[in-house]
């Protein structure tokens, strides 16, 4: 699976990004966050929902289990679908961030 990962902007508490999965566009999202699905509303625009395309999310809790997670949902995307990425701590972000392949110099800092 190739993943490439580009800043799109700054979001309260992470990140939207332009990935592209094994060529496809997609739209991806992580944040630090309770595993809230209810908190996909104030974390994707309501424009993006309604241009199409089913979001996924999932939780990522620690480190060891985000390779898992993340992936679970990457394989179940279709191009122009939107990923939401709800990170239990930072720590479970940077590893989200590195699976999602931001590239270095885009900044990842939570803001």
């Amino acid at each position: 699976m190739e993943i490439i990962s580009t800043h799109r902007q700054d979001i309260v508490g992470g990140i939207a990004m332009n990935t592209t999965l094994d060529g496809e566009p997609i739209r991806t999202y992580a944040v630090i966050s309770a595993p809230d699905l209810n908190a996909i509303a104030h974390i994707v625009p309501p424009e993006e929902v309604e241009s199409g395309g089913e979001i996924h999310a999932t939780a990522v809790t620690d480190v060891d289990s985000a390779e898992s997670q993340v992936l679970d949902v990457l394989d179940n995307l279709n191009p122009n679908d939107i990923a939401v990425f709800l990170c239990a701590n930072a720590d479970a972000y940077a590893a989200a961030l590195d699976l999602l392949a931001l590239s270095d110099d885009q900044d990842g800092d939570l803001h």
